[in-house]
C-alpha cells in the first residue's frame, strides 16, 4: 500500500475518534481518555481546546468529512462568547477564561474562526488580529499576555501568533500582517534561536510553530532575501534536531519516546521538507527518512484493532501509556496530513496496534 493510501485510511481512525471524543451533554470535546477505565478526563485547558477545534476543521477539510461539524459550531459559538473588547481590539475574557488571556488564546481562535464554514465572522478574526499585532514590540518579539506579567511560553505562543497573522493575511489582505511576521520572523531566528535561548527539551516545540509559520512566511513573503533566510532557519532549526539524533533515538528506543514530541517533530519537519524539497535534494533526501522514521513510530503508536472502542483511532502519551489527549492526537493527525500532501513514501510496516 502506498504511504498516503496507508496514511489516510490511518486519519479516518482518527476522525472516528473524535466522534467518540464528543461529550454529549456539551456538544464539546473531552480533554482526555483512558482506556483502562473507559472513562473521560475534564480539565479546563482552553487553549488546546480551540486548537483541538481548529485541527478537527483541518482533518474535516482534508476528509472532505462533516460529521463533526455541529462539534464545530458549538465549541466556536461557546467561545466567541468569551471575546471582550479592549483598547479597540478583541481578546478572550480571562474571568472566563480562569487564567491570564494570551496571544496564543488569539491565535488559536483566529485559526478555529478562519477555518470554520459559517459563519464567517471577518470582524472578530480582524480584531484578534489586531490585539496580536498590539503586542508586537519594537525589536520584532511579542507581548504574550493581555496584562502586566512576564513573558511565559514564547517558544511556542510566538510561532502559533506568526502563524494566525499569516493566515489572516491570506484572507483579509492586511499588509500589517505580513510586515509583522516578517519583523518576528528576523527576532525569534537571530535574538532567540541563534542565541541559543531555545531550551534541548523545547526545542521540537519550538521549531515546530515556528516552521509552520514560517513556511508560510515564505510562500506570502515578496522578498526573495526573506525567502532564503527563511528558508536558511528552518535548515539549521531541524538540522540540529537531527544532530541531537532525536531520530535515530525514535527508531532505536521507541519505548523510550513520548509521543507528543515525535509528532511536532514530524509536523515541523514536514514544513521544512516542503520548501528545501525545491531547492536541495540532499538534504531533502536526509528529511524524507527521518520523517518515515517519525511515521512509522506513530502508525505504531496508533490504536487501531485492539483497545477499547473509544480508543480505536487516537495516539497514547507513549507506547506503554495508553492515555490519550486531544492534542497529542491533534498533532500526529497534523503530521499524518503534512507528510501525505508533502507525498512523503517510505517502507512502513502495517502496523497494528
Amino acid at each position: 500500500m502506498e504511504t498516503a493510501e496507508l496514511l489516510k485510511q490511518r486519519l479516518k481512525l482518527v476522525y472516528r475518534w473524535y466522534q467518540g471524543m464528543v461529550n454529549r451533554d456539551t456538544g464539546m470535546l473531552e480533554y482526555l481518555y483512558i482506556p483502562e477505565t473507559d472513562t473521560f478526563v475534564r480539565e479546563k485547558s482552553p487553549i488546546r481546546d480551540i486548537a483541538s477545534v481548529w485541527d478537527v476543521e483541518m482533518l474535516s477539510d482534508f476528509l472532505n468529512k462533516h460529521e463533526l461539524r455541529s462539534l464545530i459550531r458549538k465549541s466556536l459559538r461557546h467561545y466567541v462568547n468569551y471575546l471582550v473588547e479592549r483598547d479597540s481590539h478583541l481578546i478572550l475574557d480571562p474571568d472566563r477564561l480562569e487564567e491570564p488571556s494570551s496571544i496564543a488564546h488569539s491565535a488559536f481562535m483566529i485559526l478555529a474562526l478562519l477555518h470554520a464554514l459559517s459563519p464567517r465572522r471577518m470582524e472578530e478574526i480582524t480584531a484578534l488580529a489586531e490585539g496580536i499585532l498590539h503586542q508586537q514590540r519594537p525589536d520584532g518579539s511579542y507581548k504574550v499576555y493581555f496584562h502586566d506579567l512576564p513573558d511565559h511560553g514564547e517558544e511556542l505562543y510566538a510561532g502559533e501568533a506568526m502563524l494566525a497573522l499569516l493566515e489572516t493575511y491570506r484572507q483579509l489582505q492586511d499588509a500589517r500582517c505580513l510586515q509583522s511576521v516578517e519583523l518576528a520572523f528576523s527576532y525569534y531566528d537571530a535574538q532567540y534561536f541563534r542565541c541559543h535561548r531555545v531550551a534541548g527539551n523545547i526545542l521540537v516545540f519550538f521549531a515546530n510553530w515556528q516552521s509552520q509559520a514560517c513556511r508560510l512566511l515564505f510562500e506570502c513573503t515578496q522578498s526573495t532575501e526573506i525567502k532564503k533566510d527563511v528558508a536558511d532557519y528552518l535548515c539549521r532549526m531541524h538540522d540540529q534536531i537531527m544532530e541531537r539524533d532525536f531520530y535515530e533515538n525514535v527508531e532505536r528506543h521507541p519505548a523510550q519516546q513520548v509521543s507528543v514530541e515525535v509528532a511536532c517533530a514530524l509536523e515541523g519537519l514536514n514544513e521544512a521538507y516542503a520548501i528545501v524539497c525545491n531547492l536541495d535534494d540532499k538534504r531533502t533526501e536526509c528529511y524524507r527518512h527521518r520523517i518515515c522514521k517519525g511515521l512509522t513510530y506513530l502508525l505504531e503508536l496508533q490504536c487501531t484493532d485492539n483497545g477499547t472502542e473509544k480508543e480505536r483511532g487516537g495516539f497514547g502519551l507513549t507506547l506503554q501509556e495508553r492515555a490519550q489527549r486531544i492534542d497529542i492526537t491533534g498533532h500526529a493527525a497534523s503530521a499524518f496530513i503534512k507528510s501525505g500532501e508533502n507525498g512523503i513514501e517510505c517502507r512502513l510496516p502495517s502496523a497494528n496496534h
